[in-house]
């Protein structure tokens, strides 16, 4: 493993949750966030194809796994408690199945990405990374970390319950994530010179223009 795909992607992991945190402020908060975003450029190769990619895949198994999983799985814990009685609406479905299973899918899915490709995971474990950012952000707000533990059948139901919402994300994102890359590799292999022509002494690291 090269030590500066790494050093890269260590360099974005953590200026992330420290911008998040707000300990900064919003000026320095932004500005270690383009720092880290500047160092994954400089360090690690396809920085930006992977970032779409993981963007991508992050999307589309937040809107189909993530999202409609969390809404699903917060639901079965309210329809077990013995005090809260279910309901399901409009507004907060949405919410779910677009702000957190798409927005933050992508999120997960960039941040994913980036750390397959510093510390080369492979794919078969690769999904494991965005699964666990999904459990972490259950576990960081003291709302749903609530809701999994004090809430239902308590968490030893509710934990494996979330948990395979985030491992069925992880393994979509990832298959969607490798089938990019195959089809990029096929084309590239298809039209080489196009490949070639966006490594110019002037872009030597190929990114496309």
């Amino acid at each position: 493993m090269s030590w500066k795909p790494a050093l890269g992607a260590l360099f974005l992991i953590a200026a992330i949750p420290l911008a998040v945190s707000e300990l900064l402020g919003p000026v320095w908060s932004m500005a270690v966030v383009l720092i880290g975003i500047g160092a994954g450029w400089l360090l690690l190769p396809g920085f930006w194809r992977s970032s779409l990619y993981g963007a991508i895949g992050g999307v589309m198994a937040g809107l189909l796994v993530l999202g409609p999983g969390l809404r699903i799985a917060m639901r079965l814990v309210a329809i077990i408690d013995p005090v809260r009685s279910p309901e399901f609406t409009v507004g907060g479905t949405m919410f779910i199945i677009i702000g957190v299973g798409g927005v933050m899918g992508a999120i997960f899915g960039v941040i994913g990405n980036i750390v397959r490709g510093g510390f080369n995971i492979p794919s078969r474990g690769a999904g494991l990374v965005p699964a666990v950012l999904v459990m972490l952000m259950l576990g960081l707000d003291s709302e749903l970390r609530s809701e999994i533990v004090e809430l239902g059948a308590g968490p030893w139901l509710n934990i494996p319950m979330f948990g395979a919402v985030a491992i069925g994300y992880g393994a979509l994102w990832t298959r969607v994530v490798t089938r990019l890359e195959r089809k990029r590799i096929e084309m590239t292999e298809r039209h080489p010179a196009v490949e070639d022509a966006t490594m110019t002494p002037s872009n030597p690291r190929g990114l496309e223009i």
